[in-house]
Parts: structure tokens; sequence; C-alpha cells
């Protein structure tokens, strides 16, 4: 089953202009020991663009092992552990997320948001866990996430350029047009993201990680902060990194990001 909307996002008419709402994803990567961790946004063209969802997700890993998960209820599908505030930026476990707790950073560190809610296409136990059932370590087909509040602080957009410090940063390509929604140029351009997924894979940071590593395409839609209208349409990863990003490649991240006692 393939979910093309969600019921909270109603009637809203849907924006044609290229340069406002969903732009294309943005992948944030950095080396973490053995381990590389990617968050990824939602680019979008105004500081005050709010996330509704994420749906029709086709996205693997060809990494060893699938994507990293870590054992335990709380952290073993891909529901965000954010009621005990383990979601991080930084965790070595792979989550989705509607942005971020409370919108802002707690202590130098963002949580995932308490009120993501995954689709009925997160099937069997990948997003809520039994005690037996096996960690969620690949996505199912079409699956998708969605903001319980769309008016919510936590999916507000964040400037990316502060975030990217310590990064690789990759950008999709043309977003296809959708109905009365025109195409965009790609997320090259898009200085705002909203969180909505951080996945981790064992292996080694690269040039083609969003095309060989780990493979992601997706449709978001975006609630336009100036129009008022909803933005809906598919985007999936280019085949290079954003200029300047191949001289960032091996670096560690330089920002202080201190989780929360």
């Amino acid at each position: 089953m393939k979910i093309g909307f969600i019921a909270i996002v109603g009637t809203a008419s849907l924006v044609a202009s290229a340069d406002a709402g969903f732009l294309g994803f943005v992948a944030l990567a950095k080396q973490s020991g053995a381990n590389v961790l990617v968050d990824i946004y939602t680019g979008v063209g105004n500081a005050s663009d709010k996330f509704l969802n994420v749906y029709n997700t086709n996205a693997s890993t060809t990494a060893a092992g699938g994507f990293v998960q870590q054992a335990g209820l709380a952290t073993k599908t891909w529901k965000p552990d954010a009621a005990n505030f383990n979601s991080t930026r930084n965790s070595v476990d792979s989550f989705m997320t509607a942005g971020t707790y409370s919108g802002a950073a707690y202590g130098g560190e963002y949580y995932a948001s308490t009120n993501t809610n995954g689709d009925p296409n997160f099937t069997g136990t990948s997003w809520n866990a039994t005690p037996a059932s096996a960690a969620a370590t690949t996505i199912p087909a079409n699956a998708g996430w969605y903001t319980g509040d769309p008016t919510s602080v936590d999916n507000q957009a964040q400037l990316l350029a502060p975030l990217a410090v310590g990064y690789t940063r990759f950008d999709s390509g043309v977003t296809a047009a959708s109905g009365n929604t025109a195409g965009s140029v790609g997320s090259a351009n898009a200085q705002y993201g909203i969180w909505c997924s951080h996945i981790v894979i064992a292996g080694t940071l690269n040039a083609n990680l969003m095309t060989s590593l780990i493979s992601w395409s997706a449709s978001a839609s975006i609630k336009d902060g100036v129009t008022s209208a909803t933005d809906q349409r598919i985007s999936t990863f280019a085949a290079v990194p954003a200029p300047g990003a191949l001289a960032l490649l091996g670096v560690a991240g330089f920002a202080s990001r201190r989780r929360r006692a």
C-alpha cells in the first residue's frame, strides 16, 4: 500500500513556485569510528516552512548488516526513542523524526521529535517492537512518517550551514512535478531544512555515499510558511555531493555536541 498523503494535511492547495516549499532532500554525513552517521533533511525555501510528512520512501544500503539499530524495545525500530531522549544526531542508531524536539538544541544536542508517527507502511515490528522481534535493519517499501502536530515548534526549519560544520553535504536532484506543483532545481540552493531521518551504516564516508552505499528516494509534504499552501513531490539523491563537500571528506565533526546527562 502506498500512502500518498496524510489526513492532517487536509485539502490545502499545492504550491507551484520552484523556490518555495520542498526543494529536495539534504544529507549531512560524517564518520564516527567504524560507522557513517547521516542526517537527512527536507530542504525548504523559507524559514517558516513546516514539515507535514515523508511518504513512499524506498531506501536501502549495501553496507553489511543493513542500517545499524541498537538492541532494546526503544531503539531497535525506526520509531525514535524520543521519550528517553536517546534519539540524537550523534546516536549510533537509525530512526525517523518529524523535526527536532522543542525546535532547538538542548545542551548542544538536538533530539528527535516526540510528535513523530509512523504510517501503516511501517509493517510488522519495523516501527513498534516486541521483546522477541528482530532489529529493523531495513526500511519497508513505501514507508512513511508524519508529525502528530503540524503547528508544533518541533517541525520548524533550521539553518543548514551551522549544522553542516564538520559534515559532508549531499544534495538530491531535481524534484519531479506533482499535480499542480512545478518541479524544483533540487536541494543545492536550500538554506533551510527540517530534520526527518538519522541513518547509520557500518562503512567509510566517500563521495558516492548517497548513490552507492545508500539509496534514498521519497516524497515529502511541506506547508509553505509564506503562502500557507502545501507542496508535495518526490526527490532522489544525485550522483555527486554539493560543491566544496569533497574537501570535508574524512573530517571529524568539529562542533561540540554534548548529550544531555
